[in-house]
């Protein structure tokens, strides 16, 4: 393998093991906050402890993918340092702002408010606790949103003009209404809320299987599908709209999508070598099939990720949930899938760009530094290994914190509910209130 090859694979496995942290923490971070707002707006103090719990324990699942997340994106600060001179010395000027603010907002801002919201419960007043965890929820899209600027110039690239080969920036408006960025994030927005329904849906499948805080899981099992399947619904109707949009934006990648052969791809080659000179503009083939296992695993997410939802009948929180066992292996069989869906989609949009890393102005090749074969190698097999790891402890961690369930203890003080795992716990349904002799503490 030559060097470009090698950083090719290297920004791909970098970039998609941390784009898997991020598509969790949005999604995550989302649903802790609407559960905290619900808990806040409840009058009766036993109900309001109820819902706390719930925000403790799914909390806590994003608070361990959070810190182990963000160790993955000093990777990707790294890799750009080391490899990617070419694109800082000409994109620097564009790409430099919306990057500055993004760590600035994800490592500052962010990391700031998680940890006041982590270690403020009971210590903060409740409104102010709150306002922590939106704030949080707040900064983590805008995080995403100045990436995908960053993203979204890279793929149709708008309002610079190049000066002695070096690009500056003409119309901040053009770049920041960029077609190729919003597509792309409502798309994100969909799938990250796919993600975390999932999650919520196959974390309480597992207890509810085997029969366990009944009451708990029994709410965050309909809530998970329901907006596993909105969130499908979203991202499948995103992506078809984005899909449509790159015929005029990126027409050798739309052709390569769409799985055209023939004469439809031959018109593109001539069309690419007619705007950019002799040589090769297509991308490689086999993303082709990429975008479409993410196309097909995405109906069938639409079709099946409500389906859980039907396993939880009538209000009584105490009522078991269907004999239809499959309703419960669904979702912990679909959340894998929902993984898969968005690792295609991100191949389809960073490889379908190939060979360009800014389209039509820098190549891969060009925007690499000047690296040796051995220097990259060695970068990409160390970053590979530590993504790699990170990856494994997270889901580790994770796995094993879901299995322990609601009272694990990760996040406030270990004595919510001191009278030990089968007392003084409140109910978990609205539907019926909790006496407060039930309740020792309240939120």
């Amino acid at each position: 393998m030559n060097v470009v090859d090698l950083a090719r694979l290297q920004f791909a496995v970098t970039a998609t093991l941390h784009f898997l942290f991020v598509a969790v923490t949005l999604g995550l971070v989302t649903v802790v906050a609407l559960m905290q707002t619900r808990a806040a707006r409840t009058g009766d103090p036993d109900l309001r402890a109820s819902r706390m719990r719930r925000v403790r324990f799914w909390g806590g699942l994003y608070v361990i993918n959070y810190a182990l997340g963000i160790v993955s994106g000093l990777t990707q600060e790294f890799q750009f340092g080391l490899n990617w001179s070419g694109l800082s010395h000409v994109l620097g000027n564009i790409v430099g702002t919306p990057l500055a603010i993004e760590t600035i907002v994800a490592f500052f801002l962010e990391s700031t408010f998680l940890g006041l919201w982590a270690f403020g419960f009971k210590r903060v007043r409740p409104k102010a606790h709150l306002a922590l965890i939106w704030g949080v929820t707040l900064t983590a899209y805008i995080s995403t949103f100045w990436i995908m600027v960053v993203n979204g110039f890279m793929q149709k690239p708008v309002g610079y003009a190049k000066r002695d080969g070096v690009a500056y920036v003409t119309d901040w408006g053009a770049i920041l209404t960029n077609g190729a960025t919003w597509y792309a994030l409502f798309h994100i927005i969909g799938a990250v809320a796919l993600l975390a329904g999932l999650i919520l849906a196959a974390v309480s499948a597992h207890h509810l299987r085997r029969d366990r805080d009944i009451a708990f899981f029994r709410p965050t099992l309909r809530q998970g599908s329901v907006l596993a399947g909105v969130g499908a619904v979203v991202a499948v109707g995103a992506g078809f709209i984005h899909l449509d949009a790159l015929k005029g934006s990126e027409p050798e990648k739309w052709v390569v999508l769409m799985g055209e052969s023939g004469e439809e791809v031959e018109k593109a080659r001539v069309a690419a070598q007619a705007a950019h000179g002799p040589g090769d503009w297509m991308p490689p083939a086999w993303v082709a099939h990429a975008s479409l296992a993410m196309l097909l695993i995405g109906m069938l997410l639409v079709a099946l990720a409500w389906i859980p939802a039907t396993a939880v009948r009538g209000k009584d929180p105490e009522a078991s949930v269907s004999r239809r066992r499959i309703r419960l292996w669904l979702p912990i069989i679909l959340l894998p899938l929902g993984f898969v869906a968005l690792i295609c989609g991100w191949l389809s949009r960073e490889v379908g760009r190939q060979p360009w890393m800014v389209t039509g102005e820098l190549t891969v090749r060009d925007a690499i530094g000047d690296v040796s074969v051995s220097g990259m190698t060695v970068s990409f097999v160390a970053f590979t290994l530590v993504l790699g790891v990170l990856a494994l402890v997270d889901w580790m961690l994770m796995v094993r914190y879901a299995r322990l369930g609601p009272d694990a203890g990760l996040l406030g003080d270990t004595d919510l509910f001191p009278d030990g795992p089968d007392k003084g716990r409140p109910a978990d349904d609205d539907s019926r209130k909790p006496s407060a002799a039930d309740v020792p503490v309240s939120y």
